[in-house]
């Protein structure tokens, strides 16, 4: 078994080398460690989430990016960190692109893991998102219970469209800007 006040001192470290980051780019946000099997994962919660997620992911994965590169070199042992702001997360489970769509990735994702605040939130930050860029966002698989709250969250927005697309039950929820 791993030596648990090991783990608790590079949760620690991690924690405090990303808030300090976050310090110094002038953005607030709430952070939670925990172990994932041997990695750390950071979740992030932030009024600023779109400016931390950034075009595309390109901010996140690239403050993730940093931030294994600097514990890393100091401590080769360390384990890898993965960032999840409010459901969204990039790094080595990459999201892809298709037909102009990003794909939002969430390991949580398809044993549910999310509460219903979580999910609106998620709604929200990809409908920023895509009103920003004006590119679909395709959000990871789900079930349809999930995909409900989703959908309801953004029906009253009048430039947003949902549909929900796939096989069997669970299904990815694609949002766009009405044409």
């Amino acid at each position: 078994m791993e030596n648990p006040n090991l783990e608790q001192q590079q949760e620690e470290k991690a924690f405090r080398t990303l808030a300090t980051m976050l310090d110094y780019l002038g953005l607030d946000a709430m952070l939670r460690t925990e172990m994932k099997g041997s990695n750390v994962a950071i979740k992030i919660t932030s009024e600023e989430a779109g400016r931390i997620i950034g075009r595309k992911g390109q901010t996140l994965e690239n403050l993730q990016l940093l931030l294994n590169r600097m514990l890393f070199n100091g401590d080769r042992t360390f384990p890898r960190v993965s960032l999840d702001i409010d459901g969204y997360t990039r790094g080595d489970f990459r999201s892809g692109e298709r037909d102009g769509r990003r794909e939002n990735s969430n390991s949580e994702r398809r044993g549910s893991g999310m509460d219903e605040e979580q999910l609106r939130r998620q709604a929200l930050d990809a409908s920023k998102e895509v009103k920003r860029w004006g590119e679909s966002v395709v959000l990871k698989a789900m079930n349809s219970h999930d995909r409900r709250i989703i959908h309801i969250t953004l029906e009253e927005d009048p430039e947003l469209e949902t549909c929900s697309e796939g096989e069997g039950s669970l299904k990815k929820v694609i949002i766009s800007l009405k044409k």
